[in-house]
């Protein structure tokens, strides 16, 4: 079990490198940033007239979780089923491409994280990730029409679906075929993020980090208008740790505009979840085809992340997409379809000779 203490010290990191974040870029000069952007926001953009945040599924939702969270659960498509887990601060609608371009192929379901999009916030205030792995066995449960299903968990939903393995072992195999993840990891979630700031930023806030937790819990409507004040410094932070080197100005948008859609509250309710978590445990104990599938310049699960999970899992394929940040499936949609559409064949066939 994750140390409470741990995790405390974790999420008080998080709170100083974000501070530190935010103090060198408005020292690097707010006229400079906005330059910057300008430039950005003028580079030739293959997807500017994509409407992202725009194409949704038909709701089959909501669906009820163990402790009464309303999920939101939305499906597209005909063919094998998918079930869609998104990654933290973002939403469903995150698959906007799988959407568009798979639906005549598979029978995609996706489902928003409880606090996200239109899911609601949990009566119980149980923000742990046994309760994201309960509810992606409610979804599973729901809207798999009683036949076997793959799973795709990106970042946040891929950390789940390890935790779903750990906790419903006789459904891998059983009600889940086949597992996809995308970008995420297994422990260590600091791991490759700036270890040598991160080690700094550890000892000056040493001590104090469950207060400051406290704080800024306290005071999220404040820390609201912060994020909604510096949507400058967001969309640049987006672009540089999200995306790989010449990133499409409205994707990036996109992903700014999701972030800002949840509330810093359920932000500090989940960052200290995920900082303690480990579900390392679960990989050799996954026996269905796995494929995991990591972007080359991720900077927040960065590959060695990756290639841990599969060298945990017997028989797990690694894709590596070059130049390639965190969100392939918007950023590299075409070869993210592929690999996908090339999976869920596989584990089909595999399922019809049975």
């Amino acid at each position: 079990m994750a140390d409470p203490k741990g995790r405390a010290r974790r999420a008080g990191l998080i709170t100083g490198a974000i501070a530190l974040g935010v103090g060198a870029a408005a020292a690097a000069g707010a006229a400079g940033t906005r330059a910057f952007l300008r430039r950005e926001r003028r580079r030739p953009d293959p997807y500017k007239n994509e409407e992202y945040g725009m194409r949704r599924g038909r709701s089959i939702g909501p669906v009820a979780s163990f402790d009464g969270t309303l999920l939101n659960v939305e499906e597209i498509g005909t063919g094998p089923t998918v079930v869609l887990s998104h990654g933290f601060s973002l939403n469903s609608t995150i698959w906007h491409h799988q959407m568009r371009e798979l639906s005549s192929e598979i029978r995609m379901v996706m489902y928003d994280h409880r606090g996200h999009g239109y899911s609601g916030l949990p009566p119980s205030d149980d923000w742990s990730l046994d309760a994201l792995a309960q509810d992606l066995e409610a979804v599973i449960r729901d809207a798999s029409n009683r036949e076997p299903v793959i799973v795709v968990g990106h970042s946040m939903g891929g950390m789940t679906l390890l935790r779903y393995c750990e906790m419903y072992p006789d459904a891998i195999g059983a009600r889940v075929r086949g597992l996809v993840m995308v970008d995420t990891t297994s422990a260590d979630v600091m791991g490759g993020l700036l270890p040598a700031l991160a080690r700094r930023v550890q000892a000056a806030v040493e001590g104090v980090e469950e207060i400051a937790m406290r704080a800024l819990q306290g005071r999220t409507d404040n820390v609201d208008r912060l994020r909604a004040r510096a949507n400058n410094l967001v969309y640049l932070g987006t672009r540089l740790m999200g995306f790989g080197h010449d990133p499409s100005p409205t994707q990036v948008a996109f992903i700014e505009k999701l972030l800002s859609d949840v509330p810093s509250s359920v932000w500090f309710k989940l960052i200290p979840t995920m900082l303690g978590m480990d579900v390392s445990r679960a990989l050799d104990a996954i026996d269905v085809p796995t494929l995991v599938i990591a972007g080359e310049k991720d900077k927040l699960t960065p590959l060695a992340a990756a290639q841990r999970i599969a060298d945990g899992v017997p028989g797990a394929d690694l894709v590596v997409l070059p130049d390639t940040g965190h969100i392939p499936m918007l950023e590299r949609a075409d070869e993210f379809n592929a690999l996908l559409r090339r999976f869920v064949a596989r584990v089909t066939i595999a399922d019809a000779s049975r």
